[in-house]
């Protein structure tokens, strides 16, 4: 004869940042600003100094070798590999690609990223429907925070299951879930 009332809260999306170089901190800063759990992983301690970074950003020193005994990955959570250097970027992707992780960004050119992914295919195979690169949705960026909003409309969008595209074009109500 009792009513109850269920809440199921779940946390926010983890959003693992690779690199904590000068783009990747608005990244991690708008990540953060939207609600995402922030981990900024760099092998380099001189970028993951806390004065960079918001208090809420958990910031881990580690090469791609050893990324994996400092966080357990979940299909849903999201990476972003932005280190600019090719072998790391490189060992970052092949360490990523051994976890569950959902969501792989790739930064820069697609050439780059192909090149990347025949170095590892030549390894084994691999599963690069998880891989997203170049990151971000083509909206005419133009400099490091607003290659970040890219960035995080695409997560946001893979994360919700919808293609991207301007709600201009939508015809259902904004808020509806189809």
């Amino acid at each position: 004869g009792r009513e109850w009332f269920v809440d199921i809260l779940t946390p926010p999306p983890r959003l693992l940042v690779v690199s904590g170089g000068d783009d990747a901190v608005h990244v991690a800063r708008l990540a953060d600003g939207v609600g995402l759990r922030v981990v900024v992983a760099d092998r380099r301690p001189g970028l993951l100094i806390a004065e960079r970074f918001p208090a809420s950003v958990r910031r881990v020193e580690s090469d791609a070798t050893h990324l994996m005994e400092h966080l357990v990955l979940t299909p849903d959570d999201f990476a972003v590999v932005m280190t600019h250097h090719y072998g790391d970027d490189t060992a970052y992707l092949r360490a990523l690609l051994a976890s569950p992780v959902g969501y792989i960004g790739m930064l820069g050119p697609r050439a780059r990223t192909a090149r990347i992914l025949g170095v590892l295919r030549a390894e084994g195979p691999i599963d690069d429907s998880r891989i997203y690169g170049p990151v971000g949705l083509d909206i005419g960026t133009d400099g490091a925070e607003q290659v970040a909003v890219a960035i995080l409309a695409e997560i946001l969008a893979v994360r919700s299951g919808r293609a991207p595209r301007s709600l201009r074009e939508r015809r259902a109500p904004i808020h509806s879930l189809h």
